[in-house]
């Protein structure tokens, strides 16, 4: 792979991590909620699942959902009831008048959970899905060993999706504390509820 190939690479995916999505809602979600510390397997669980679409990417799965109207229908749905269920559950939460302690908020969650959240938000999002599909394949140069250009790729990619799932969770942390003395965090939570809502409605009315 040549060096101005992996610039175009890596320009292509800070695009993709610094624009607005679901993975960057639910990093500042957890990065309140749970703090830096626990943020981590949150972005474990992005890159995990962005691995794991970049596998099948790369074992054909792209062409195969592309070719294939009903498969990517499943996953667009499973995806959007997914969205919809946390935006819900965001939603109904409800401010008890008393503001929210940090050591209160750090002690629900699991490490566990978190990843399991992270992970099916990743795997059922059509942009990265779209990316690997599509422009994935673009990077790589056929007449060359494939497997060492994958490994770059991968690498690039986790490390990308890594650092801007804490930038976001770092970020939205440093707020915490100011939104819970003041018992805001509940807005918070009905405003990513329906970011979540809104991008669910978006993913079901996008042609398959």
């Amino acid at each position: 792979m040549s060096f101005d190939t992996w610039l175009l690479y890596l320009f292509a995916i800070l695009l993709i991590a610094v624009s607005p999505g679901t993975m960057a809602v639910l990093s500042m979600g957890h990065g309140i909620h749970y703090g830096k510390s626990r943020s981590v397997a949150t972005a474990f669980g992005s890159v995990t699942s962005a691995l794991i679409l970049m596998m099948a990417s790369a074992a054909g799965l792209g062409a195969l959902l592309s070719a294939t109207e009903y498969g990517f229908t499943i996953l667009k749905w499973c995806g959007a009831a997914y969205l919809l269920f946390l935006g819900v559950k965001l939603l109904l939460t409800k401010g008890d008048g008393k503001g929210l302690e940090l050591k209160n908020i750090e002690g629900k969650g699991t490490p566990k959970q978190l990843f399991k959240q992270a992970f099916f938000v990743g795997i059922s999002n059509p942009k990265d899905l779209l990316f690997f599909a599509a422009l994935f394949p673009q990077f790589i140069d056929i007449s060359a060993p494939q497997g060492p250009q994958l490994a770059i790729l991968a690498a690039t990619w986790a490390v990308v999706d890594f650092s801007f799932v804490m930038i976001y969770a770092s970020m939205a942390n440093i707020l915490g504390p100011t939104l819970k003395s003041s018992n805001k965090l509940h807005w918070f939570d009905r405003t990513s509820g329906g970011v979540f809502v809104a991008l669910a409605a978006i993913l079901v009315s996008r042609e398959s």
